[in-house]
This record gives C-alpha cells, structure tokens and sequence, in this order.
C-alpha cells in the first residue's frame, strides 16, 4: 500500500483468506473490506490467476445498478463480477495470469475505458478484443459517460513441470522407438507412446483445449522419431532459460502494476490448476441421452414389431 494512503487505513492483524464456491461470491467480502478500511475506495489493483478473465459484464444491467451492493450482488455470476467493481471506481488495474491453454484475450497489456453508454445506460468498454466485441460489448470512448480508466495486463504462465513431463516423455518415446524399430515392430511404435502420452502426460495433451470461448487445439500425442531427440536434449537447457526469463519479465510486471496502486487483492480460482473441459462432460452426457433415448425406443420398436409378428 502506498505511503499516501497508509496513515488513513487500518491493517489485519493477519493476513486474510476468503474462500467461497463461485467466483463472484468473494465480491461482499472485497466490500467489506473497503467498507471498514482495510483497502481503499479506489486506486486498488487485482492479480487474478484463473483460466477464465471474468471481464464480461451483465450485458442489459443499468449501470447505476453498481451503487447499490444488494441489488448489485444478485446481478452477477462467475464470467461478470470483475468490470462492474471497475466501473464503480474501485478496481483500477487487473493482471490476469493464465495458463498457456487458456487463451481468450490477447497477451499483454490493454489501456481502455470502462464506462456508461449513453445509449443504453448500461456499462461498456472501448475495448476492442474479440472477447468483448462476441458480446457487443464495445463502444467507442466518445458514447461513455462517467468513464473510468482501467489497465489489463494479460501473462501466460507456462507450466514448468509440465515441461519437464513433456521433455522427459519425449526421450523415452524415442528410446523406445529405436527399440521398436530394430526388433521390426513399427506398427505397435506409436501405439506405445501413445498409451505412454496418455498415463503419464494426459495434463499436457489434454489441456490444449479451451473450455469456454477458446480457440486453439494442438495434438501432441505422436512421438518423436529417433532423430529429434538430440534436438530435445540441446533444447532442453535454452527452453529452461526461456522458462525463467517468462517468469522474471511475468514477476516484474507484477510488481510493477501493484506499486502504482494503493492496495492489492490477490484472487485464485482453482481452475487454474486445471485441465478439466466442462463443455466435453457436457456434450458427453448429451450424447449418452441421445443415445440411451434412441436404444429406448429401438427396444420398444422391436417389442411391438414381434407383437405384431404372431398376430
């Protein structure tokens, strides 16, 4: 917290933790702690490690609406809770961090305008990004009234171990494939380091795909051939290096952001951990209705046919 603001606030005797179930729930205590002086009215900044921005806004809700926390509470859900608090004057800058496979807005850094469109009276960026433009969430800086300016900072935190995995993999699939190839056995090749992709780096495979909004799918399933693995053992000691400076230039952003600000919230969701695609489980479980309705009314079919049949 800055010196400017520091004599006139109070200060936790420990640091507080506040879980709750969905996302936008952690809201009323980021409120009281404003309301009793433990962050400031404004000037606050927010690193937000989650594989979801949560930058959307309640598209037909008043924007006068974030003047009254109540009604403003039940307005929101997990994907819209952070621009309204922007909007009222609260939040001033947000470092999104997010995993590499999570890739709705644009790397680096984005100065736009949060405000109330003149039109609708409802709350609007002049942001340009397709996540906001799929919503029709832009409008040019000159509609917005009472506007507020606002810095998004967007970083790719890559997974160190997941890299270790992927090169550790990438070896022994190699190795293996010499093996393979000797012994004459080049169909079963693949299958192995398949079936080795899936137990032991199904989190690498699996997290290219992005759960919502997403738009980028790599398979790296298939192997390396023998010749590419000096290639990833030269590799390896440069990509370590690349890794550090990511998270050096990553740390420096960071601090940067938050020591022109009076305060900081931390905030976690655990989905940045994960690889987990709900909308796979959800056309899955669609498909296995389909599916059991169709066997249903096959069986009922075939029940009245041989019916039918012995009269």
């Amino acid at each position: 917290m800055n010196s400017s603001t520091t004599s006139s606030m109070r200060v936790y005797k420990d640091m507080p933790v506040w879980v709750v179930e969905d996302h936008h729930d952690v809201l009323p205590y980021i409120y009281r702690a404003i309301g009793s002086r433990y962050l400031p009215i404004r000037n606050i900044a927010m690193v937000h490690l989650d594989s979801h921005p949560d930058l959307l806004i309640p598209v037909n809700m008043p924007a006068d609406t974030v003047f009254d926390k109540e009604e403003l509470f039940s307005e929101l859900s997990i994907e819209n809770w952070i621009m309204p608090v922007v909007y009222a004057g609260h939040l001033s800058n947000v470092v999104w961090l997010h995993p590499y496979w999570a890739q709705q807005i644009a790397e680096g850094e984005h100065k736009i305008f949060v405000g109330k469109d003149s039109s609708t009276t409802t709350i609007r960026v002049t942001s340009k990004d397709d996540y906001f433009l799929s919503d029709g969430l832009y409008v040019p800086e000159g509609h917005l009234e009472n506007k507020k300016p606002f810095q998004l900072d967007v970083i790719k935190v890559n997974s160190v171990e997941n890299q270790r995995k992927q090169e550790e993999i990438s070896e022994e699939c190699a190795a293996k494939r010499v093996k393979l190839q000797q012994a004459g056995d080049i169909e079963n090749t693949g299958v192995s380091c398949e079936k080795k992709e899936e137990t032991v780096g199904s989190s690498i495979a699996n997290c290219r795909t992005e759960t919502a909004g997403g738009s980028n799918f790599t398979d790296s399933s298939h192997c390396p051939d023998s010749s590419s693995k000096a290639s990833n053992e030269s590799s390896a000691g440069s990509g370590s290096e690349n890794e550090r400076s990511q998270t050096t230039d990553a740390v420096k952003k960071i601090l940067t952001v938050i020591q022109q600000t009076d305060a900081y919230i931390l905030d976690i969701d655990l989905d940045f951990f994960s690889c987990k695609n709900p909308f796979k489980e959800m056309y899955t479980q669609v498909i296995h209705f389909v599916l059991h309705t169709y066997v249903h009314n096959l069986q009922k079919i075939c029940i009245l046919y041989s019916r039918c049949s012995q009269h």
